[in-house]
């Protein structure tokens, strides 16, 4: 941690250091930041100055405290905005200057080059030119003009590549000078700058300690959940992903993941009236829009899901706090800087033993797929969170986690099974009248299913479809009698979704049979969703 040391001069207070940020705890919608700044003070009064808090602190959560010789009493404090281009011009003209003269010097530095390169031309011209002409250079003229070449050659050409690593030099150092500049143009944002009073008895060391809460900082649960076919077992891979954009970057700080949710919390919800009236006729787009947005959402979900780490990090994080308040925290010192990008860290791994089967609905897809659940035994709750789905080191796909308490169901589907084929097939399309007074139009339809295992192991296998379910008492629904009996009915508390549970052996085929039919008096204009 770097110390802020404040030096005392009898009536000169000068300003301390910027504190270094000693912890970070990160919720899912904000972040406290805890400063720490160690000094010695003399007795008597004094006042710490603390120049670069972030603007968007929450005032409300600012927390001072200090440890240090005994008698040391904290006063009042006060915060005062500073305006950001105030803060860097100083500098800002100072690099200006040095510019100015880096440039002045590089120009000088490329005359210098040019000025070698004709002194170069000129000795080549000569080289060029020697026993040319009317006078013929005798051997000793020769071996003088030959000397007096190469001696003149091998100084400019050194002279010029000094001035090249000169120029080469010169041009890093405006370069970077040039980016210390821009960096310096988009720091300009403002920041607070606290002031506290403060007394003390006695000289000696002390550490003052500012904890404040910062909005635009959020971090998400991210899994990987690796299924293993041969051992039917599943690792899941716990991270988290950072971001923010508070103002200020956390620098070498400890990092903490909190699980609480601040913005759920200070109020319990009012229990308020329950009326109860003839609902309005329903819009028809109202379930498009419904699907839209939830298709958005879930889009939105996995975009972020694929979003490339900015940093990874692979010891795994321990579980702190108490049974109420609990967060992950990060191993070693962490970095993340201000620039809402995503920094991914490994918080744990975990394996599950699963139960593998497949699961079908040919009604919309004639494909199975693989299916693995088992039973979360860890001591906390996984939160939500996006998953990248892995079968046996292949990637299959993304989903999103709806969170799992100890004890429940870990499961998920891992793509597409292509050992399993199946086959829906429309076998019976019919419409007929009964009754001989009042008469009733009768629909039936029936289909046939074919699911055939192709995987040289048993399998368990649910077939997934639906029945009609009519809103009208009017309209008269029934299984066929050629229906294979589904061995679950209304599966979730989905009226009408009935399921077929089946072990297949490998190699085996099963043939399923779904018919239904609708009865209703043939006066009425017409069944909607047959």
């Amino acid at each position: 941690m770097i110390r802020s040391l404040l030096v005392f001069i009898p009536f000169l207070w000068l300003i301390p250091a910027s504190a270094a940020i000693e912890s970070v705890t990160v919720f899912p919608d904000r972040a406290t930041v805890t400063r720490v700044v160690e000094m010695n003070v003399e007795a008597g009064s004094g006042e710490l100055v603390q120049p670069d808090l972030p603007t968007n602190l929450s005032r409300d959560s600012l927390r001072i405290s200090a440890t240090g010789p005994d008698g040391l009493r904290l006063g009042a404090y006060r915060l005062e905005t500073r305006r950001g281009s105030e803060r860097v011009s100083e500098r800002a003209r100072d690099i200006e200057e040095r510019l100015q003269s880096l440039r002045d010097r590089r120009d000088a530095v490329d005359d210098d080059i040019e000025a070698r390169e004709m002194q170069l031309a000129l000795l080549r011209s000569l080289a060029g030119g020697a026993g040319q002409g009317d006078e013929k250079l005798a051997v000793d003229g020769w071996s003088e003009a030959m000397q007096m070449i190469g001696s003149g050659a091998e100084e400019v050409l050194a002279a010029r590549r000094q001035l090249s690593l000169e120029q080469r030099e010169l041009e890093e150092e405006i370069e970077r000078l040039e980016q210390e500049l821009a960096d310096l143009g988009q720091q300009q944002q403002d920041t607070l700058r606290l002031s506290l009073a403060y007394e003390s008895a006695s000289a000696g060391a002390t550490a003052f300690t500012i904890e404040y809460t910062v909005s635009g900082a959020y971090w998400r649960p991210v899994y990987e959940w690796r299924l293993d076919t041969g051992a039917d077992e599943l690792q899941v891979v716990q991270f988290a992903e950072v971001r923010q954009r508070t103002g200020e970057d956390w620098s070498d700080a400890e990092l903490n993941l909190s699980l609480s949710r601040p913005s759920a919390g200070g109020r319990l919800p009012e229990v308020s009236s329950w009326w109860v009236d003839v609902q309005p006729p329903e819009k028809k787009d109202s379930g498009d829009r419904a699907r839209v947005a939830g298709d958005q959402l879930q889009r939105s979900e996995m975009e972020l899901a694929a979003a490339p780490a900015a940093e990874a990090q692979w010891d795994g994080a321990e579980l702190v706090g108490s049974e109420y308040t609990q967060a992950y925290r990060v191993p070693g010192r962490a970095s993340v800087a201000a620039d809402n990008q995503p920094h991914r860290f490994r918080l744990d791994e975990f394996s599950v033993d699963v139960a593998l089967s497949a699961r079908t609905v040919p009604r919309y897809q004639q494909t199975a797929w693989l299916y693995a659940e088992g039973t979360w035994e860890g001591e906390l709750a996984l939160p939500p969170g996006s998953v990248t789905l892995y079968q046996d080191s292949t990637l299959v796909g993304q989903a999103r986690f709806d969170g799992v308490a100890p004890g429940g169901e870990l499961a998920s589907s891992f793509g597409v099974d292509d050992r399993i084929t199946v086959e829906y097939e429309l076998v019976r399309d019919d419409r007929a009248t009964e009754g001989m007074l009042s008469k009733s139009t009768v629909l039936i339809r029936t289909h046939r299913i074919s699911v055939s295992n192709g995987h040289s192991r048993a399998i368990d296998l649910t077939v997934f479809d639906a029945m009609p379910v009519s809103r009208d008492e009017r309209i008269e629904v029934s299984l066929a009698e050629s229906t294979t009996d589904p061995d679950r009915r209304d599966v979730d508390d989905r009226p009408g979704v009935l399921a077929w549970d089946r072990a297949l052996s490998a190699g085996e085929e099963l043939e399923l049979t779904l018919g239904y039919r609708l009865k209703f008096p043939k006066d009425l204009p017409g069944v909607q969703g047959w």
